[in-house]
């Protein structure tokens, strides 16, 4: 996962409603997005604010960064930069251009078996960002097929089994982050309060009522100054195949032009102990610290009424009435107090993602023209297909809160599992390739192709379908399909013994991104031994290649300008035995 510029950035809101308190908060950055950890801080009267749960973290797909293998597979195909759609001529045709396969004569069997090593040196312009250089590699057994041609009515019809490696997953990111932020929350409460009162004075002389009534407005304004600052931990690593499992079918309909068909049957690697499987681990621990100022304001004002009368006269007549009212100046006291607190956290955040069950089903047309002694041209289309299988989420958060005195004062677990049926729709790929025979001994191959990777998206269980390289709705962030040129020539050095060819080979190839394609350019080089003759040579060869990509995987996290150079070496060994 992670494009990982991890800017583990910290949110908390600017203002809160009254009686509101809300959660110091970690946004980690993943190629599925964000995923939102809370974290304890001190309340705005000092009170401790406990951690939620973290947020819902949403259903995503393998990182594709390590980008699928080419199409097809061979060390002899490779060892040309994959410019084998015209050549097509081994035990390893049905993966590249299944028509390839008439040119076969005899019974073959083969193995592949791919070496690969990578180096991701990442460049970020956020100065809290340290990631720095990732290195990691992996060996698979890549292809294993089985030929076997015949002839029907003088024309050459073959019938081959493969099982090939189709897509590799294989991912590794790690990152630290140091992230802070300053935060203010101003709330203001305001109450109003009565109080009334009301005496009778009643003499020989005099009858008087008299009415106090007090009106009390309470103010209290709070301002909390949050500092959080927090050191992160950022592991992510990804593993995991699509295997095919691939009939192929091929004959001559002229004996110069030749058609083959390719079922492949997707499955994941977990037959073989390589499934599709993820997991992202954070570990953070900081600080966080609160200063809140809190001020109590109340103003006071009495209004009070009288009414009466005099008695006077004979027989105690009133002789006179009387009435009136006044209203105090108000009466303001002010109280300010001053609170702080200070908490360290350490948490761990983390993430395993399992997708099992996983299967699909496409097919692989291809054509092979033999238009002269010099030039035969060739072309295949992979259709595009729908992948469906069962993706495991487990989370597992925790969590804990201590004191100036490294007091423990809180803890927090949180655990989760869900079990989500998910959809994958892979791309159309088509290619078309020319070869060119300079004489019996040396060649030149070149393939153009195209996959059309706008198509290509993932959707989980009752959640919206997204593209998977960013995580963003699939409607409104399309990719642009991408192009690959490669060429290659061989070279067969004839012996009396054997033969042994000379091949190279290079590539320019686009991949998907959002706003442009990331641009890989690479080389190859190859070389192999034939040993005995027919029936029962044995073909050995073996294959280097080198990739790079300068300034790609730009989407690895997602908005946030980090970009990296990649360098990939790659050995294949097959070996073909001829029967």
């Amino acid at each position: 996962m992670i494009r990982l510029r991890i800017c583990l950035a910290l949110f908390v809101g600017c203002c809160l409603p009254s009686g509101s308190l809300l959660a110091d908060s970690i946004a980690v950055p993943t190629p599925g997005g964000l995923i939102i950890v809370d974290i304890s801080h001190a309340g705005p009267t000092g009170q401790l604010v406990g951690a939620g749960p973290p947020g819902d973290a949403v259903f995503r797909p393998p990182t594709i960064f390590a980008a699928p293998l080419p199409t097809g597979s061979g060390a002899r195909a490779l060892g040309l930069a994959g410019a084998f759609t015209a050549v097509a001529d081994d035990a390893t045709a049905a993966s590249w251009n299944p028509a390839g396969l008439t040119q076969l004569e005899s019974p073959e069997v083969s193995a592949v078996y791919r070496f690969s090593a990578r180096e991701d040196s990442h460049e970020s312009e956020t100065r809290e960002l340290e990631a720095g250089r990732d290195r990691y590699n992996n060996s698979e057994l890549n292809y294993v097929s089985a030929v076997y041609p015949f002839l029907i009515n003088d024309r050459n019809v073959v019938f081959s089994m493969n099982y090939q490696e189709s897509y590799d997953f294989t991912q590794i990111f790690t990152a630290r982050f140091q992230g802070s932020s300053q935060q203010t929350i101003s709330t203001t409460t305001n109450q109003t309060f009565y109080r009334g009162s009301t005496n009778l004075y009643d003499d020989a002389n005099q009858r008087v009522t008299v009415t106090n009534l007090t009106t009390t407005c309470a103010e209290t304004q709070i301002n909390q100054l949050l500092n959080s600052s927090l050191l992160t931990d950022i592991d992510f690593r990804q593993r995991g195949t699509i295997d095919a499992l691939s009939p192929a079918f091929a004959f001559d309909v002229t004996p110069t032009f030749s058609l083959g068909v390719v079922l492949n049957i997707y499955t994941d690697g977990s037959s073989r102990g390589n499934p599709l499987e993820s997991t992202l681990i954070a570990n953070y621990e900081g600080d966080s610290d609160s200063y809140t100022e809190v001020t109590d304001t109340r103003s006071s004002t009495t209004e009070a009424q009288w009414g009466g009368v005099w008695y006077g006269g004979a027989f105690g007549t009133i002789t006179n009435a009387f009435s009136g009212a006044v209203t105090t100046a108000p009466n303001v006291d002010v109280e300010s107090t001053v609170q702080e607190g200070a908490y360290t956290v350490e948490g761990s955040y983390r993430e395993d993602n399992t997708t099992d069950q996983f299967y699909g089903f496409n097919a692989t047309i291809g054509a092979l023209w033999v238009a002269s002694e010099k030039l035969t041209l060739g072309a295949t289309v992979d259709l595009p297909w729908t992948g469906h299988g069962e993706q495991t989420r487990r989370i597992h958060h925790q969590v804990s809160t201590f004191d100036t005195n490294r007091v423990q004062v809180a803890q927090g677990a949180y655990e989760d599992v869900r079990r989500r049926g998910v959809e994958y729709t892979f791309p159309l790929y088509w290619a078309v390739g020319a070869l060119w025979r300079w004489n019996d001994r040396f060649y030149t191959a070149m393939d153009i192709s195209r996959t059309h990777w706008s198509q290509y998206s993932y959707k989980a269980e009752g959640e919206d379908r997204i593209n998977p390289v960013n995580g963003e709705p699939y409607s409104s962030s399309a990719l642009d399909d991408c192009w690959s040129i490669r060429c290659g020539s061989e070279y067969l050095c004839v012996l009396s013994w054997t033969e042994i060819p000379l091949r190279g080979g290079v590539f320019w190839e686009q991949r998907p991104a959002t706003g442009a394609p990331d641009e890989y350019w690479g080389l190859s080089l190859g070389s192999g031994i034939s040993l005995g003759k027919d029936p029962g040579k044995i073909v050995l060869d073996i294959a280097y290649t080198f990739e790079r990509g300068e300034q790609v995987g730009g989407d690895l996290l997602s908005g946030q300008n980090m970009h990296s150079d990649v360098n990939k070496h790659q050995i294949f060994v097959s070996a073909i035995w001829h029967f």
